[in-house]
């Protein structure tokens, strides 16, 4: 019944590169070269005696043909994945996506706590600024992400669980903050400026001229690097309360108090979950795990 049907592996290819756009891109997913790529959708549309793509200099496009061709792959092999999770038990690998700085300075530290609860559940941090395709981009299980939730796409439904609205405020080791208040020196201020476009900036000048007329302000495009800027005792850093968690349970850095305090609401951390992997003991675990370790033991507001 199915002996004229083309190869698997040539229908994954043209798969992947439709809904990426790319041989390059779908070659980094399937974890092939291009050139096998290009073979492979080479060979497809000799079999089927059509034309699947238009070759551009740097991007290829589907011809009419090909979309709809396109559709159809991503439907069966959405389907087929989707039964085949359903008949494992228990699928005990995750692979989490979430930006550098919330996997360095909360993701990681607190890792091992789950690690400890769930020995069974094995855990993938990626840690990358840009946003990926959580929904087909199958590396990925699950993504953490800063940001405004209702900006998601709903081309592919996704499931989205506020985790905890960041508030930011100054933080500076206790040495600075001492001589700082003692002897009335000139203050350095530290602060992020966010790679994403789509985040709101801090307005950290306008806040601080209206406290502190003769602020100094550094910005850095990465908050670790603001965050180790305060720990060299450099400044003040404007610090995430999630950023600054493991530093302040340490006592390398403290938050600022009376005339310099200062508080500025930010965006939510939210957990994204594909439709694909929704119903998978091990994602409902380790959503509860963030849950509660954000929203009832670790993370409080101030």
């Amino acid at each position: 019944m199915f002996h004229k049907l083309p190869s698997l592996n040539s229908i994954r290819a043209f798969e992947a590169s439709a809904r990426l756009g790319s041989f390059k891109a779908a070659a980094i997913e399937l974890n092939v070269t291009p050139t096998a790529i290009s073979h492979q959708i080479r060979a497809l549309e000799d079999e089927l005696n059509i034309r699947l793509f238009e070759r551009k200099t740097r991007k290829v496009m589907l011809t009419s043909e090909g979309k709809i061709l396109a559709e159809t792959a991503y439907q069966s092999l959405h389907g087929l994945l989707t039964k085949i999770n359903d008949l494992k038990k228990f699928p005990n690998d995750l692979t989490v996506s979430t930006t550098n700085s919330f996997a360095t300075k909360w993701l990681v530290p607190n890792l091992n706590l789950f690690q400890s609860l769930n020995p069974d559940i094995n855990i993938q941090i990626r840690g990358e600024d840009d946003i990926v395709d959580i929904e087909n981009d199958r590396r990925f299980d699950l993504a953490i992400r800063y940001g405004d939730p209702s900006q998601l796409s709903h081309k592919n439904p996704l499931i989205s669980c506020a985790l905890f609205t960041e508030s930011f405020s100054l933080y500076a080791t206790p040495n600075y903050w001492h001589t700082h208040l003692k002897e009335k020196q000139p203050i350095q201020f530290f602060a992020t400026q966010w790679k994403n476009p789509i985040l709101a900036p801090l307005d950290l000048d306008e806040q601080l001229l209206k406290k502190f007329p003769h602020a100094k302000v550094q910005y850095f495009n990465d908050e670790n690097f603001t965050v180790q800027a305060a720990l060299s005792g450099q400044g003040v850093a404007l610090l995430g309360k999630i950023s600054a968690e493991h530093s302040v349970k340490n006592s390398w850095l403290i938050c600022g108090e009376d005339d310099y305090s200062l508080q500025i609401l930010g965006h939510d951390y939210y957990l994204v979950i594909p439709q694909r992997v929704a119903h998978l003991p091990s994602v409902k675990v380790f959503k509860q795990w963030l849950l509660e370790m954000m929203q009832h033991k670790k993370i409080t507001p101030h």
